[in-house]
C-alpha cells in the first residue's frame, strides 16, 4: 500500500509498504496525537489508528 502522513508536522510518505509498516509508525512517532484523539473523541486507540490508516491511505493513478 502507499501512504502520506495525514499528520500535518509528518513527512512520511512510502509507497508499497505493509500495512504493519505504517502502523509502527504511527504508534512510534505519534502515540501522544492517537492518545489526545482518543481521549477528545471518546474512541478506542485502534479506532483511531484504524481511521488515521485509512485517511493516510493513498491509491496511486496508474495512466
Amino acid at each position: 500500500m502507499n501512504f502520506d502522513c495525514v499528520f500535518p508536522s509528518c513527512d512520511f510518505k512510502c509507497n508499497n509498504v505493509e500495512e504493519i509498516e505504517f502502523l509502527n509508525h504511527l504508534k512510534e512517532e505519534h502515540s501522544d496525537e492517537l492518545l489526545k484523539i482518543s481521549k477528545k473523541e471518546n474512541m478506542s486507540i485502534k479506532a483511531v489508528e484504524m481511521i488515521t490508516t485509512s485517511n493516510s491511505s493513498v491509491f496511486i493513478n496508474s495512466n
